[in-house]
């Protein structure tokens, strides 16, 4: 009987695809050294990426439904490696326009987005099968931790010894492992069951109550706030003097609060209720958000700080927020799924909250474009006068929610993974989310 190494294999997969953040800072430099990108465009290109991430159920349809030479998973995975490699390497080659690496970020984000799928729906399967279904799940979470936290700051050396497209040609090296992995998984052939659209369309019909409709409003709302888009980032090389390697020192404290983050939501807000912790979570984002607005306007003059502490501290107090704002949304997402079409409706949702996210860097772009924010390109100078005004409005919105919190359910997190199956829910949940993305 041949021996099942998937248990072991999976994390690796997590792992790779947490360790592709090492291209994150070189990114930011490729933009706006090698291409010349406005930060507008930059924002623009953050929700193309966002695209193939939205149409995450029809990934999951293909391969629960259409098997190729019999399997429905490891020639998905195959091929999901293959294509987020492509993109990587469009990038360290040819890609030479706002057009062309619209084209690569597209193609290596179809590749990253089927690989989740595929790779959840093998933990999924695992996990039916194995005493052990929530370690399963809580390592492969932690694999994607220790995955960006073990290159958040080499990104940043890298980047100034070896450049930008070198990065991403080493970067796109990472996910043929993934290609590689597929081969070895275990996968037997088995029979698929015919898929009932309308029986599918009849109980999703069925569940679209009121206050589910509105609990999807706000998921989205959250979602959709405008971003500050590349503006800030740009605003800290070209006036605060940030190179690359203190980028990959911010990385290292983002990823590691992050962690942080986590073990203080399941320690300390399990028993508080949904709607009093978005509440919480609103008010604390906003005044977290003042050292950002602090870096534009100086603020680290007056208490006597540089400001790249300053930017360290805000990093190191804010990072965890974000963890933690991110968790309980995962919750309500799970809370709102009905008996029968969990699955069904939770990639609907994943959905929404990803074209959420698209609106929210389209709304940046827009922002960004209207108040006139750039870099030097040529002979033009560098126009950081209305960043604030970006950031101000970015803020402000994350306000907006707060209108739909009292009709959100009242219920505790604790409720939702108490028992064993809402356990792992959320775990399955945790696990679908790369980049704060769904």
């Amino acid at each position: 009987m041949k021996r099942d190494y998937s248990r072991i294999l999976i994390p690796f997969v997590y792992f790779i695809a947490g360790a592709t953040g090492i291209a994150s800072v070189a990114t930011t430099f490729y933009y706006k050294d090698d291409l010349l990108l406005t930060p507008a465009q930059v924002s623009l290109l953050g929700s193309i990426a966002i695209i193939p991430w939205s149409i995450k159920p029809l990934y999951g349809f293909f391969s629960d439904r259409q098997p190729i030479w019999g399997y429905r998973r490891k020639p998905y995975l195959f091929l999901a490696g293959l294509m987020g490699s492509a993109g990587y390497f469009s990038m360290a080659t040819w890609v030479d326009s706002f057009h062309t690496v619209m084209i690569a970020l597209f193609i290596s984000g179809m590749g990253f987005a089927l690989a989740d799928v595929i790779v959840d729906g093998i933990v999924a399967e695992k996990s039916r099968s194995q005493a052990h279904a929530g370690k399963l799940q809580s390592i492969c979470r932690a694999s994607i931790m220790v995955g960006a936290l073990s290159v958040a700051y080499l990104a940043g050396i890298l980047v100034e010894a070896i450049g930008p497209r070198n990065v991403f040609f080493i970067t796109g090296t990472l996910p043929l492992l993934t290609s590689a992995l597929a081969l070895i998984i275990t996968e037997e052939v088995t029979e698929v069951v015919k898929f009932s659209l309308k029986e599918t369309w009849r109980k999703l019909k069925g569940a679209m109550t009121r206050d589910l409709l509105w609990a999807i409003l706000f998921i989205f709302i959250w979602r959709a706030t405008p971003s500050s888009g590349g503006g800030l980032s740009y605003f800290m090389i070209d006036e605060l003097g940030f190179d690359a390697e203190f980028f990959g020192r911010l990385s290292v404290i983002s990823h590691g609060m992050s962690i942080v983050g986590v073990l203080l939501f399941r320690k300390f807000l399990l028993s508080v209720s949904l709607r009093k912790l978005f509440f919480w979570i609103i008010i604390a984002s906003v005044i977290l958000s003042m050292p950002t607005i602090g870096l534009v306007y100086g603020w680290y003059e007056y208490v006597g700080m540089s400001p790249r502490f300053f930017a360290l501290a805000d990093t190191f107090i804010s990072a965890p927020l974000t963890e933690i704002a991110f968790l309980p949304l995962l919750v309500l997402a799970t809370r709102l799924c009905p008996k029968g079409i969990e699955a069904t409706m939770f990639a609907i949702l994943a959905s929404i909250m990803n074209i959420g996210l698209a609106i929210s860097d389209l709304g940046g772009a827009w922002l960004l474009n209207f108040f006139d924010v750039h870099q030097a390109i040529g002979d033009a100078a560098a126009n950081y006068a209305g960043l604030d005004k970006v950031l101000w409005i970015a803020i402000l919105s994350s306000f907006l929610p707060m209108f739909f919190l009292h009709k959100l359910p009242e219920v505790r997190v604790a409720a939702e993974i108490s028992g064993p199956s809402k356990s792992q829910a959320i775990e399955d949940v945790l696990g679908t989310d790369k980049k704060d993305i769904a």
